[in-house]
C-alpha cells in the first residue's frame, strides 16, 4: 500500500456485494492488505462480482483511466475519526455525490492523506 499526503493506492479483492437499504444501492466491501473499504455504489455502475481483485486509488488528481473499463467517481472528504487506541481503526468518510466510501485502517498516514473537504477521485480497476 502506498500512502503519501494527497494520494492513496493499494490493491484488495471484493469480499462481498450486498444490497443497501436504498433502492438500486449495493455496498461493495474490499479487503486489501492494510486496509478495509466499504463503498456505496449505485446499480448502474456496478461492474464488479464478488472475488474481483481490483486496484484502489484515491486521489486528489484526476487519474488515467480506460473508459468502460475502470470506474472513476469524485466528492469530497466529509470525516476523519483517528481512533485513540492502536488496536482500533482510524476511519476516513468520503461523501461520492452523496454516497459513502468508507476506509478503515490501524494506519493514521491514511487518515493524514487527505483534509477535510478536499475534492478526491476514487478509481477501480479491475486487475487481470
Amino acid at each position: 500500500m502506498k500512502v503519501k499526503n494527497g494520494l492513496i493506492e493499494t490493491k484488495g479483492v471484493i469480499k462481498k456485494i450486498e444490497k443497501s437499504l436504498i433502492p438500486r444501492v449495493y455496498i461493495l466491501s474490499i479487503e486489501c492488505d492494510e486496509v478495509s473499504i466499504k463503498l456505496d455504489l449505485v446499480k448502474d455502475l456496478l461492474m464488479f462480482d464478488e472475488g474481483d481483485k481490483v486496484a484502489v486509488t484515491i486521489s486528489q488528481r484526476k487519474p488515467v483511466f480506460n473508459e468502460g473499463r475502470d470506474l472513476v467517481i469524485w466528492g469530497y472528504v466529509l470525516s476523519k475519526k483517528k481512533s485513540l487506541k492502536s488496536d482500533k481503526p482510524s476511519k476516513l468518510l468520503i461523501s461520492l455525490w452523496g454516497y459513502l466510501l468508507v476506509l478503515e485502517s490501524l494506519r493514521s498516514d491514511v487518515v493524514d492523506a487527505f483534509d477535510y473537504l478536499d475534492k478526491v477521485y476514487l478509481k477501480l480497476s479491475k486487475e487481470i
